[in-house]
């Protein structure tokens, strides 16, 4: 143990004493690499930036504009600093207010410009109002775009193909919106395309496509593959103000089609449901739906229409099933009805503002209901119906529901 010792200290020696007969030398490489970093602060750095543009433009699809408070920096490693520089992309594209830029280039470009390229750029930046941070690295088969929006929890990661340039790009996205992950597969030129992305939180997993229109005008069109769902936890409050006042409002133009095939969904099997929603300038239109709840097939056709005044929805819901029985059963109803098989039709419009239910046909079996049933209906919609879009979308707020509305009438 004590020759171990001896040997290291030994070594050590020897190491130290090289390092110290070769001290002038490291010092002059110190001094020399110093002052290859050091001497550009000499010199003016506008031609460097006219260069650098010319390589961002060609390659990258983008100009640094406003660069007149630039200064040059030596550590931790060499870079150009701008204040409140412009991103641009193009005449037909608006500006982008950065507040700081910093652009890391190769040693060889400090000196001749015509070899200069960027190795990175970070950015600081403020954008509709919320704290933008990231960076841009250039890769070998694919350029790196690293963006967070700090004060609204988003974050997000872009591998963008190198043989197209901004600002019309193709890629890989990875978005994380809170507890919302979304991996995003585009291509942009006049339209934007969507082909095999995902969406995926703790209570559903999505595989979608698509494309969004902006010429002549903007529009969309989404197709989604619900492959599993946890609904008891959909707050049905924040769905119903989603749709019916922030898209409504917006006046947006386009179509989702929603399909969903769920083993266990309110713990019963079900077959495949198809959701249709078509959206006209603030109107919203749900084509023949099919949906399978419980032991009952559902078809529902929704159309939305917006008044100066009020909101009016028209609605016309068919239900088939079988046993009626056994979803008296399901929901904790126990009654014995002669005729199990039941074809139900109900029509009618809601005044959204004022929460008020209108009928224009309620026919079950081809026998219309009686219309003391009808008020007794509309009564209780009326009065407790939107108490329960205060609750989650569970099972048992469900039945809930149900339960109460078949009693009440």
């Amino acid at each position: 143990m004590i020759i171990n010792t001896f040997k290291k200290r030994n070594s050590v020696k020897k190491i130290l004493n090289f390092i110290y007969y070769l001290r002038y030398l490291i010092l002059i490489f110190i001094f020399f690499i110093i002052v290859l970093l050091s001497a550009p602060k000499l010199f003016e750095h506008v031609n460097k930036i006219d260069e650098l543009n010319k390589n961002l433009k060609n390659q990258h699809g983008l100009i640094i504009k406003n660069t007149n408070k630039i200064k040059y920096k030596i550590f931790p490693q060499p870079y150009f600093e701008i204040k409140n520089a412009l991103i641009s992309f193009g005449k037909q594209y608006p500006t982008i207010k950065i507040k700081e830029l910093k652009i890391f280039i190769n040693i060889k470009g400090l000196y001749v410009s015509e070899k200069i390229f960027f190795k990175k750029i970070k950015f600081k930046g403020n954008f509709l109002d919320n704290d933008v941070k990231g960076y841009y690295i250039p890769k070998e088969n694919k350029n790196y775009l690293y963006l967070k929006v700090i004060n609204l929890g988003i974050e997000s990661k872009v591998f963008l193909d190198n043989k197209k340039n901004l600002p019309k790009p193709s890629g890989l996205m990875k978005l994380k919106i809170l507890d919302n992950n979304l991996l995003i597969n585009f291509n942009y030129d006049k339209n934007l395309y969507l082909k095999n992305s995902t969406h995926k939180n703790k209570n559903i997993y999505t595989i979608f496509q698509g494309q969004f229109n902006f010429e002549p005008f903007f529009y969309f069109k989404i197709i989604a593959d619900v492959k599993k769902a946890n609904l008891d936890y959909l707050n049905l409050k924040k769905i119903y103000h989603t749709i019916f006042d922030e898209i409504s409002n917006k006046k947006l133009n386009g179509e989702i089609t929603i399909n969903y095939l769920v083993k266990k969904i309110l713990k019963k099997n079900i077959k495949k449901s198809t959701i249709n929603m078509i959206f006209k300038n603030g109107d919203i239109v749900l084509k023949t739906s099919n949906l399978q709840f419980a032991n009952l097939n559902l078809g529902v056709n929704l159309d939305l229409k917006k008044y100066p005044s009020y909101k009016n929805l028209d609605y016309r819901l068919e239900i088939r099933t079988d046993d009626i029985n056994k979803f008296y059963s399901i929901i904790g109803i126990k009654k014995n009805k002669s005729q199990n098989a039941i074809d139900a039709l109900m029509s009618g419009n809601i005044n959204l503002d004022a929460q008020k239910f209108y009928f224009n046909k309620v026919i079950i079996n081809k026998k219309k209901v009686e219309e003391k049933k009808l008020i007794k209906l509309k009564f209780f919609l009326d009065r407790d119906l939107n108490k329960y879009l205060d609750k989650n979308l569970n099972e048992k707020n469900i039945y809930l529901l149900l339960k109460n509305l078949l009693e009440s009438t």
